[in-house]
């Protein structure tokens, strides 16, 4: 393990959420998420593997500018698809609720209504090396 990045890492004050867990941990909150949602244990099993360095995002606050999101839309409980993602570029706060403001591979803007899905955060550099470190220590 590089110390370099690992001291770095701690020193990043946004990596303050992530000490607090386990690799297991976040694993755990994502499959409580997808088993909620009803689905079959093959899309279950599929979406947790799509879903390997990402962690479940519940609060507007956690969700960062320049940051990969996947997510399931809950508007059609019929069609609970795990989308491609996006980046994200703003967080709208309206009269009408919180959108996030994001871009697809193909450079298009598209908002997403933070209520009406559920949301995944692709983990940065600094937290994969942080939950290594915290994994290694709980052993």
């Amino acid at each position: 393990m590089n110390i370099e990045k690992l001291l770095k890492a701690l020193d990043n004050e946004d990596n303050a959420q992530i000490c607090k867990m386990t690799t297991s941990q976040l694993e755990d909150i994502k499959l409580d998420v997808l088993e909620e949602l009803e689905l079959s244990h093959n899309v279950i099993k599929d979406y947790m593997k799509k879903l390997r360095l990402y962690k479940y995002v519940d609060e507007i606050n956690d969700i960062k500018h320049g940051k990969f999101i996947r997510w399931i839309p809950l508007t059609d409980p019929d069609n609970l698809i795990l989308t491609q993602g996006g980046v994200v570029c703003d967080i709208l706060i309206t009269d009408i609720g919180v959108s996030v403001l994001c871009k697809n591979f193909a450079h298009k803007h598209f908002q997403i209504k933070f209520d009406e899905c559920q949301i995944f955060q692709k983990l940065t550099g600094e937290e994969q090396v942080l939950l290594s470190a915290l994994n290694h220590l709980s052993k």
